[in-house]
């Protein structure tokens, strides 16, 4: 594991922006079309990203660092200031740099990552939504899916929350399995420039 000297901190740099012009460009036009899951979407490319930066730049802490640069020129691409985005950015960071922390950047790190990633949207609205709207959110989301359930008969309202919820996990495996495989890719590619035939 290496240290953020100045060589991290252009891998931290580079990797941030592209991070940063991502959310900023692409998340601009899956706002605009109001596609259902855009914000899983983007996020398992904000994974992918960080996954693969993390396995190249083994440093602790440059996750955490890309969070803030992404979520500056996230924060900068539009005309007001929106908390939503930049704590979502900021929170995807944390999350890959506590499971790179505690895990290092092996498959599993990769994967506990990807599951995180994909259930704390969830986690999010469900909190946001309490504190906007009281505690009573929860609950009545529980009623509905219950209520859906006795309308039509079986428990359907209860497998539309769970393939709901893994929905968003299955995006959050998608972006650490294609940062898995794009970081191997990278490797071989680097190893055969390396030793030529």
């Amino acid at each position: 594991m290496s240290h953020l000297n100045r060589s991290a901190l252009i891998y931290v740099a580079v990797f941030g922006t592209f991070w940063g012009l991502l959310e900023a460009s692409l998340g601009s036009v899956l706002h605009a079309l109001r596609l259902p899951f855009s914000g899983s979407i983007l996020s398992s490319l904000g994974l992918i990203v960080l996954l693969v930066a993390r396995r190249v730049n083994n440093v602790p802490g440059s996750s955490a660092l890309m969070g803030v640069i992404a979520g500056a020129i996230k924060v900068l691409g539009f005309a007001t200031v929106k908390l939503g985005p930049l704590a979502g950015i900021l929170m995807e960071a944390l999350i890959v740099e506590t499971a790179m922390s505690l895990l290092g950047p092996g498959l599993p790190g990769f994967l506990i990552a990807g599951v995180v990633e994909g259930v704390y949207p969830i986690i999010q609205t469900l909190v946001t939504k309490s504190i906007l709207f009281g505690a009573s959110f929860v609950p009545v989301i529980l009623d509905t899916a219950r209520g859906f359930s006795e309308r039509v008969g079986g428990t359907l309202g209860w497998w539309l929350l769970a393939l709901y919820i893994l929905i968003h996990i299955a995006f959050g495996l998608a972006g650490a399995s294609a940062a898995w495989i794009i970081q191997r890719q990278l490797q071989q590619d680097l190893n055969s420039d390396a030793h030529p035939q």
